[in-house]
Order: C-alpha cells, then structure tokens, then sequence
C-alpha cells in the first residue's frame, strides 16, 4: 500500500511541476464568438435571481443567456421571466416539456441545447447572425456567480479551431461562513486547479458542471444527446467523449465562478457519493481511451489514470486503519517502503516529504489562486483539517459502492442556501 501511495504522490507532484510552468496563451479572436449560456434551474427561486443578475454585468458584446426551468414549482420561472423582460433580449426562459423529463441535469442541458439548435436552424435574431461555427456553449449552475470578464478571458482559447472546450475554476463563495465550506474552497481552487493546469499541458483537462464552456460545433458533431442522459457527472462524461472525438480541451486558470458551498455534512456527503458513482460510470470510456489512436498517448494514459485512481482514496483509508492499528498494537504491520535507504536524517527527509507533500503543494497552490489567501498562522492547522477532511472521499465510495450493489442511480439535486461572495 505504501508503495501504491508512493507513485500517487509522485504523480500529483508531476503534476505540481506541470502546473508551474507557463500556460500556453491562446492567441486573440477579434470579434470574438457569441457565448450563449445555459443555466438548468429546478427550483432555484432562493439563488437564481443573484445568478441572472452576474450574467447580465459581464462585460462581453455578444452573450445570450437561456435559462432552462426543469418543472419548477416555486418562483424560479417568474423571478427569470421579469428579468428577460428588462434585459433587452440577454435572457430568455425556456420550459422544460414535462412528457421528455428523464431526470437529472443532463436532461436539462439537453433541452437547452435543443432549444439553442432550433434557434440556429430558424436563424433567430437573438444569435445577432450568428453560425453554428460562431457559437460557444457555456454552462453556468443556478447558484454560479461569473466575473465580468470571464467570457473576454475564455474566447481567446477558441480562437484555435481544434479546441473544443475550455473550463475555467471554481471558487466556494461562501469560504468565509466556516471551516467545511473553506475546505471546499481549498479542495476547488488548490487541488483541482493544481490539476487543471497540469493537465491543459498534457491535453486531458476535465470538464466541471459548472464554468465549462464547449463550441456548438463539437456538441453537434458527437451525433446524439451531448451531456449523457442518465449520467451522474455528465460534465465528466461529455470531456471525455470530445478528447475520443479528436478535440482538444484547455484550462483558463484567469477565470472563476463562484458557487455555494454546502455548510453541514450529510448534503455534501450525498453529492460526493454522486460524483464517486458517476465516476464510475465513466469507466466505460476505458476502452475508447485505451484504442482511440488519434488522440495523444500522454492525454489517454493521463484520462485513464485519472479514472482508475478514484481507488487510491479507499487504499489511502485503509493504509490509515492499518497503521492506526499497528500502532495501538492491534495488529502485526510491517513496512519495507523506502528500505533500500540507509537510515538516518536522509531517510526521514524522504517520508517527511512523501507523507506531507501532497498538503504542503495544495497549500501553495490555494495561496496562489484564493480569493482571500490564508493567513500564515491559519495554513498549517487548515493544511491538517483538509488531511482529515479528504478522507470523506472514503465514506462515499462504501456509500457509491453500496448504491451501485442495489441498483440505485438516481441523480440527487444539492440544495441552495442563500449567500452572498466574501471568499
């Protein structure tokens, strides 16, 4: 076990060094393509109101917002209704179809792209003229909050006619109401943008539900639905299918949005067993990665890497309770990792660094890129509680596994909480 972790942690400070290096800026797109963003809304009436409103500051000439009511039975379509009505055309509401709801927010999308396909066969004014190789699909969740000059920052990368979708980073608005919403802020903007940025080097940047933006284009080109109905992380799902289809996807690390985080356990226990149980369903893309020739070797071994290791959270788990035993006396453990170097400072240098590198990295890296930066007294008592916190990921595998075991793949909705960005 404590070799397998060995070589995880070797592969993330891999990526450390990746993400260290200069990103490849995209080259500039004068006019600039039309962004049209969709929200999925499903009762959203206490966040969709602050969302609209972001979307209608962003200082970009031509974006178009669809918002698409998933059967609402609370305010949501009225408080988007009344701000269409005074947004000189920037919002347009679109109702689901109750008879073609199959659930989940892949359904949603599906229907707001279905809706945005009408308007480029009908050439509908609000696409401004727009063709289908002008337009830029974004999708921004119900609670997500964008800078005014995300759209401006994202362009660019389009102007590069094999890229076919660009992510930018996600934030936790509410960082500052306590500790678990901070460690999702830590998790966002120092764990995953470490990884993003290393991997918008090696072609294999991941699509999120929130902040992806994906050239109409490609989504038609795939011939079917984009965002997997049924799926669990349909952002994940819909990345890997574009790399299988020969685009390229990059990482705008100058760009966030700004969501909720949930403030008690048990929701953001339920969402991590979604995300777990749809990683596992993209397991599936497993042999199209491992065949598909005309993508990268580094981007289809690095995608199938990412795949595979969501194990090493319960081999990380149980190398915890068998050392916790061992220690206690509980239990005979033996341990040959490193043995091939002479004791002594050197040899405690090194597991010093295996065994606290990963946090030491995060850490740098949230420091970089955090809205409001932790303080230095703060960051060694934050770097353990996130040390401990990550082991939530092993609770929700047994409940992902357990959910898998009895056939149940229904796609939960988090819920909303009021709140307004103070990093």
């Amino acid at each position: 076990m404590s070799w397998f972790m060995g070589g995880v942690v070797a592969y993330y400070l891999v990526l450390f060094g990746l993400s260290m290096m200069s990103p490849r800026a995209p080259r500039p797109w004068r006019d600039g393509p039309l962004m049209v963003v969709l929200v999925p809304a499903h009762n959203e009436e206490v966040v969709i109101g602050a969302t609209v409103a972001s979307l209608l500051a962003l200082e970009y000439a031509r974006f178009l917002v669809l918002v698409v009511d998933d059967r609402s039975t609370d305010a949501t379509a009225a408080i988007v209704t009344a701000a269409a009505a005074a947004s000189d055309g920037r919002v347009r509401l679109v109702q689901r179809a109750p008879a073609r709801r199959p659930g989940g927010k892949s359904g949603t999308l599906n229907a707001g792209f279905a809706a945005l396909a009408a308007m480029v066969d009908d050439g509908d004014v609000a696409l401004g003229g727009a063709g289908a190789d002008e337009i830029i699909v974004g999708v921004v969740d119900a609670d997500g909050l964008l800078g005014p000059h995300t759209l401006a920052q994202v362009a660019p990368f389009f102007s590069d006619p094999g890229v076919g979708a660009v992510q930018i980073g996600v934030r936790i608005a509410n960082a500052g109401d306590g500790m678990l919403p901070r460690l999702q802020d830590m998790e966002f903007v120092g764990f995953s943008c470490l990884v993003q940025m290393a991997r918008d080097r090696l072609g294999s940047v991941g699509l999120g539900g929130n902040g992806q933006f994906v050239r109409f284009s490609a989504l038609t080109g795939l011939g079917r639905a984009p965002w997997a109905p049924g799926a669990l992380t349909e952002d994940l799902a819909l990345g890997l299918s574009l790399v299988e289809a020969g685009w390229r996807t990059r990482f705008c690390h100058t760009a966030f949005v700004a969501q909720q985080g949930l403030t008690t356990w048990r929701p953001l226990l339920r969402q991590r067993t979604r995300w777990i149980q749809g990683h596992y369903q993209c397991w599936a893309h497993l042999p199209a990665l491992a065949t598909r020739r005309r993508v990268r070797w580094i981007t289809r071994l690095d995608l199938m890497l990412y795949l595979g290791l969501v194990i090493a959270v319960m081999v990380a788990g149980f190398s915890l309770v068998a050392g916790v035993a061992g220690a206690a006396g509980a239990l005979p453990v033996t341990n040959s990792f490193l043995a091939f170097l002479p004791p002594g400072l050197g040899h405690r240098a090194v597991v010093l660094a295996v065994g606290s590198g990963p946090l030491l990295v995060l850490v740098a890296t949230y420091q970089r890129f955090a809205h409001r930066r932790l303080r230095p007294w703060e960051a060694p008592a934050y770097a353990l509680a996130f040390g401990l916190y990550s082991y939530i990921w092993c609770t929700a595998t047994i409940w992902a596994w357990a959910r898998m075991l009895t056939g149940r793949w229904a796609w939960v909705k988090t819920p909303r909480v009021r709140v307004t960005e103070h990093g």
